[in-house]
């Protein structure tokens, strides 16, 4: 379980620095891949003897494997190192609006397997139904060392408590509160938009910037905020809420109880309301001939196939999330914006038009070094993020 022999030594002054030693060799491992003595001796600051020491008590304790030598051309070839991505299987919990997905990972980002569940996250039953799917998945994969909640909605970093999806919480207690109580090992929880950025950092786009924004364009839009190379979260964790900066005074009524937030112009919810509106209103669209509820790929197909109702409401999202972006550009400078979330499958038709508002209003010298890119990594990032922000809360508690 989450328990480990090699950390479980005396609380001594010595053994509580060696332990933190341990830590920092593994989350190197963890961040950087495969690495000699020598270079891990250099980065972290250690003596060649040391490392060496240590690297034999991670070997002894099958956290870490020699993956071979170095390939040189004269000389001694160095040895490297890196994760035995077997040690240990984290279970991600990955809860959208409609499904929850549930993937077991080890620590080399090898999904082992994956789960879909089909429930709405305000599911009166949700938190009972997850469970007994959990119970299930526990009865092949006894061997787990922690679980990762991804969620959307504002979560409490303190408590874990999700102000927003108030269905995940039971009595005052946070989902992962409810689910370590029952099971017995760590669960941490985090925001879905911060999840997917944080993978971004450490396996994605942003792996080597230090100032990055992603946008999530789900069915609401979240924004993760990377400054001076780390994720910013806010006094309660609420950091990064653009959907609901208002952005239209006179516009409709946001789900937050709020009149014209950008997620009522740049959504996946707005471009399912807007088509029933334009198709209510009579406008001509090939999305008539479905003959079925209309759904958010069906629209994204429809403009790809030059559907002109579907290339409008699509540009249409386009331009005002590119307004409302410009916002956080002028707030925080980024190297780099990094598309994510359902919508990145419209590709370049809703990018070219964030573009060019970001281009209008955007004052020059904030665009000129200013890429915008759609994430490759598709659902992974958040996968592999979640996964990254569990093995950073376990190092810290295997360093106390």
């Amino acid at each position: 379980m989450f328990s480990d022999t090699l950390f479980e030594s005396p609380q001594t002054l010595v053994d509580l620095k060696k332990r933190r030693s341990y830590t920092h060799i593994l989350d190197y491992l963890y961040k950087n891949g495969s690495s000699s003595i020598a270079n891990m001796a250099k980065v972290l600051h250690t003596s060649v003897p040391s490392i060496t020491s240590m690297l034999a008590d991670l070997i002894q304790s099958e956290w870490i494997e020699e993956t071979g030598a170095a390939k040189t051309k004269s000389g001694r070839r160095p040895v490297f190192y890196d994760l035995n991505a077997t040690k240990k299987v984290i279970l991600i919990v990955d809860i959208t609006i409609y499904a929850t997905n549930f993937i077991f990972i080890n620590l080399k980002n090898e999904i082992l397997s994956k789960e879909v569940f089909k429930i709405h996250i305000e599911a009166e039953d949700y938190l009972i139904a997850v469970c007994r799917e959990i119970d299930n998945l526990l009865n092949t994969n006894s061997e787990t060392w922690a679980v990762g909640i991804s969620a959307p909605g504002l979560i409490d970093t303190k408590r874990g408590v999700n102000h927003t999806h108030e269905n995940l919480n039971h009595d005052g207690r946070s989902f992962s509160e409810i689910l370590s109580n029952k099971y017995k090992f760590p669960v941490f929880s985090t925001n879905d938009t911060r999840a997917s950025l944080l993978g971004e950092h450490h396996f994605g786009l942003a792996k080597d910037k230090m100032n990055a924004l992603l946008v999530n364009l789900d069915w609401g839009i979240g924004l993760g905020i990377l400054h001076k190379g780390l994720i910013v979260k806010g006094a309660d964790g609420f950091a990064g809420e653009i959907g609901h900066i208002q952005v239209d005074p006179g516009g409709v009524l946001c789900n937050c109880g709020k009149v014209g937030c950008l997620e009522t112009l740049a959504s996946a919810s707005t471009l399912i309301r807007r088509a029933h509106e334009g198709i209510k209103d009579g406008r001509a669209t090939s999305l008539l001939k479905l003959g079925k509820e209309i759904e958010l790929q069906d629209i994204i197909d429809a403009a790809n196939k030059g559907d002109e109702f579907s290339i409008d409401i699509i540009y249409d999202i386009g331009r005002e999330l590119g307004k409302g972006l410009s916002i956080a550009v002028h707030l925080f400078n980024p190297e780099i914006i990094i598309v994510d979330g359902i919508l990145k499958t419209a590709g370049d038709l809703i990018v070219s038009t964030l573009k060019q508002s970001i281009q209008k209003y955007c004052l020059v010298p904030f665009k000129q070094n200013l890429e915008v890119q759609i994430s490759p990594l598709s659902e992974e990032a958040k996968v592999f993020g979640a996964k990254s922000f569990v093995f950073q809360k376990m190092m810290e508690f295997y360093a106390r």
